[in-house]
């Protein structure tokens, strides 16, 4: 794993606890409210999002690597589009957050 994957699960972990008895499907919510957050920030409308979560999904389940993928470059596109470079900011909240003394839940 990339160093900047391994901060993050370390992030996670520190704040969710171990993530070892997890399933892939168990971090689907989370992913949804950091995606929608990211959404909404880039100007997204409540209701193009309400149209697409209920749109029928046709065909086979896409698979996880494509989806990652998908979700890096779409990603790429909305931190160029900014003006950030998507991987110098997830660092600098990383180095924030990991250094930060927090209480065990």
């Amino acid at each position: 794993m990339s160093e900047i994957q391994n901060k993050s699960v370390a992030l996670v972990t520190q704040i969710e606890g171990a993530l070892a008895h997890l399933s892939p499907s168990d971090r689907a919510l989370s992913f949804l409210e950091k995606s929608l957050d990211l959404y909404f920030a880039l100007g997204g409308s409540p209701d193009a999002a309400v149209e697409l979560v209920t749109q029928t999904r046709g065909g086979a389940r896409p698979r996880v690597e494509a989806s990652v993928a998908n979700v890096v470059i779409e990603l790429a596109a909305a931190s160029h589009l900014s003006d950030i470079d998507m991987i110098q900011a997830a660092y600098n909240r990383l180095d924030v957050e990991l250094a930060a003394p927090r209480a065990k839940r």
